[in-house]
């Protein structure tokens, strides 16, 4: 550790550390642009600039270096004895002098130069690191007079509009091209003050290569201004009209740490929050814009029961009394239930509690979504399964003495033989396979519980309305073991309930002995009694999460 003197504080940072991150554990603003601690740092900005300290020894005294220096590339470490500032620091540094205060004056007068005052109808306004860093470290007025620079507005690919007049040309976006995405898309045209971040393009103007990999989305993240702005969000909502929650992404088993941003009629965006060992700083543009069947208007917000070979809305309470009736005439050698690689580790464990504790059986299966392609990049991979706990369900779904989850050709031929299945899915857009259909064509009686119409609930005779990640809270376990925090952010919609409810009601209404109240609850029964997860209570796994030793 490096013991520092950080304006009028004395304190200690780990050796390697840069000034802008050092000075952000101490609650001290360094502002910046180009930096950005999941890239490479050019200094290309230029508004970090700090005031270290040296010695000097004509006068024997800890003068101000001559020069000043950018805060981001400037580390801090452990000094040799006979190296230390005052006998004691291994560095001292300023960032609140005259000389940086009126640096910091002059860059931002001289980024401001081109660019337009259009914050009033830009996406970014309220979230915009030019507009704050402006107000707290800028001059109240510009001395330019001369005819600003208009490059145009560039469509760069599927979901990413650039408004080059708000561009700074910090380079963020093109080094995120390089180093995270590798795919390169994105680069400087013209020289000097016409610089402009842009796409390949022919001579006639036509793009060569539009930004379209799956991590295309992070450069909006990313851009400190209002240049880079994701066409699903253009014009949506001011910032300040959302709340946020912490949570994690559904997309895949990678379990990317995730910010929702909703408000009372839905959510409007997915944001990746840092998290060291998973995501780091970033989330795969499938996730991210995943979130849309959540709002669906074709959600299912009514239990559903076949009459006369159509799926007609019915009440809660008949739909249940069917199902009870169905399950209590039926043994337990003819029952089989499905739980979701979609659902968090409450709702499967509520599940393999009723399927073993109540209907007494032990065939349990897994259904979600079907694998798909892997995409790795030099710092980030999209895996092939895609759903968030598969993992977690496989164990929670097992950990009944006597289960066996079935999967695959295993689950489908048990379910063709079956008199009653109960299949939680949750899946959305999850087209069934031949073999899939044909065995659950079989089934006398088949309850399905899920979010929107499918293939799925087209077959049943009794469907129940479930709900999303967005709409519970629980806790998902990723392909690497570590447990995650899924936060309610919405209610849901119509009467659809919370999956776990649902299961605890029909085994309380089979004479079961259920009575969770939250799922927080549910989350000390699986501590106490699945191997694994004796530290994974909510209140342990809080944001950051939890790894299974």
């Amino acid at each position: 550790m490096a013991f520092i003197k950080l304006d009028d504080l004395e304190v200690e940072v780990e050796d390697g550390t840069n000034i802008v991150e050092a000075a952000k554990q101490h609650g001290i603003e360094v502002p910046h642009y180009c930096y950005h601690p999941g890239l490479s740092r050019p200094a290309n900005c230029r508004m970090c600039l700090v005031e270290p300290h040296v010695f000097f020894p004509p006068a024997g005294a800890i003068v101000p270096d001559r020069q000043l220096a950018t805060g981001c590339t400037t580390v801090v470490r452990t000094a040799p004895p006979d190296r230390k500032l005052d006998g004691k620091y291994d560095f001292i540094v300023r960032t609140d002098s005259p000389r940086v205060k009126k640096a910091r004056e002059d860059i931002l007068e001289f980024l401001l130069v081109h660019h337009p005052l259009d914050c009033p109808v830009c996406d970014q306004a309220g979230e915009c690191d030019l507009q704050d860093f402006s107000h707290r470290h800028g001059r109240d007025q510009s001395r330019y007079l001369e005819v600003k620079n208009v490059p145009p507005k560039k469509d760069l690919g599927p979901d990413v509009l650039l408004y080059s007049t708000r561009c700074i040309v910090c380079t963020r976006c093109i080094r995120f091209g390089q180093e995270v995405s590798g795919s390169g898309e994105l680069g400087l045209v013209h020289r000097g003050s016409h610089d402009e971040i842009d796409i390949p393009r022919s001579h006639d103007g036509a793009p060569i290569q539009l930004l379209d990999n799956k991590l295309a989305g992070n450069v909006v993240d990313i851009c400190p201004v209002g240049a880079l702005i994701s066409k699903d969000f253009l014009f949506k909502s001011r910032p300040w009209f959302l709340e946020q929650a912490n949570s994690v992404c559904s997309g895949c088993s990678v379990g990317c740490n995730i910010t929702v941003e909703y408000k009372a009629d839905g959510v409007y965006r997915l944001k990746p929050r840092f998290h060291g060992d998973i995501n780091q700083y970033w989330m795969c543009d499938d996730g991210r814009l995943g979130y849309h069947y959540v709002n669906s208007d074709e959600r299912l917000q009514l239990p559903l029961q076949r009459v006369d070979e159509e799926l007609t809305p019915t009440h809660w309470g008949d739909a249940l009394t069917v199902i009870t009736e169905k399950l209590s005439e039926t043994e337990a050698a003819d029952i089989v239930v499905i739980g979701s690689a979609q659902g968090t580790n409450e709702d499967n464990y509520v599940l393999q509690q009723f399927a073993h504790d109540v209907l007494e059986t032990t065939q349990l299966g897994l259904f979600g979504q079907r694998l798909g392609e892997e995409h790795k990049f030099p710092q980030f991979t999209i895996e092939a399964d895609k759903n968030p706990n598969t993992a977690g369900a496989r164990t929670i779904l097992g950990s009944a003495n006597g289960n066996v989850v079935l999967e695959g050709d295993a689950l489908w031929e048990k379910v063709s033989s079956a008199k009653v299945v109960y299949l939680v899915s949750g899946v959305p857009e999850r087209p069934l396979e031949d073999a899939e259909k044909a065995a659950l064509e079989n089934v006398n009686f088949l309850i399905v519980q899920d979010v929107l119409p499918s293939e799925v609930t087209q077959l049943a005779d009794v469907v129940l309305p479930g709900t999303t990640f967005a709409e519970k809270d629980g806790t998902f376990t990723n392909s690497t073991g570590w447990v995650q925090r899924v936060r309610k952010t919405i209610d849901p919609p119509g009467e659809a309930r919370l999956d776990w409810e649902i299961t605890q009601q029909i085994a309380k209404q089979l004479g079961g002995d259920l009575n969770y109240r939250f799922a927080g609850e549910i989350a000390l029964a699986i501590a106490e009694n699945v191997p694994g997860y004796q530290d994974a209570t909510h209140q342990s796994i809080g944001d950051a999460g939890i790894k299974l030793a």
